[in-house]
C-alpha cells in the first residue's frame, strides 16, 4: 500500500521532470546524475534489507512509464536531456529488478 502511494508520487514527479526539464530542490530527480545514482543505491540497500516490498512497488510505475517520459522529454527538450530521463528510468527499473531478484519472497 505504501509502496503504491510512493510509486504514484515518483511517477508524477518523474513525468513532471520530463515535461519541465527541471526539478524542485526537494525532488528525487535532479539534473545531477551522480546524486540521483547515490540516492538510488541507498534505496536499493534499504529495499534489500528493510522494506523490499515497499521499495519494489515504489519504482514499478516509474519504470513502466519510462518510454512515455522519454518521448515527452525528446519532444520538449531534445536528445541529450532525453537520454538523462531514459537513464533515470532504467535505474528505477534496475532497483525493482535487484530487489525482486535478491528478495523474491517480497514480490
Amino acid at each position: 500500500m505504501i509502496g503504491g502511494l510512493l510509486g504514484l508520487g515518483f511517477l508524477f514527479s518523474y513525468l513532471g521532470f520530463a515535461w519541465t526539464g527541471q526539478a524542485d530542490e526537494e525532488s528525487l530527480f535532479s539534473q545531477d546524475l551522480m546524486a540521483f545514482l547515490g540516492v538510488m543505491v541507498v534505496l536499493t540497500i534499504v529495499g534489500i534489507f528493510l522494506f523490499p516490498r515497499t521499495v519494489g512497488m515504489a519504482f514499478t510505475p516509474m519504470s513502466l512509464s519510462t518510454p512515455l517520459a522519454f518521448l515527452i522529454s525528446l519532444i520538449r527538450h531534445g536528445w541529450s536531456f532525453s537520454l538523462l530521463v531514459l537513464v533515470m528510468g532504467v535505474v528505477g527499473w534496475l532497483v525493482t529488478f535487484i530487489v525482486g531478484t535478491i528478495r523474491p519472497d517480497a514480490t
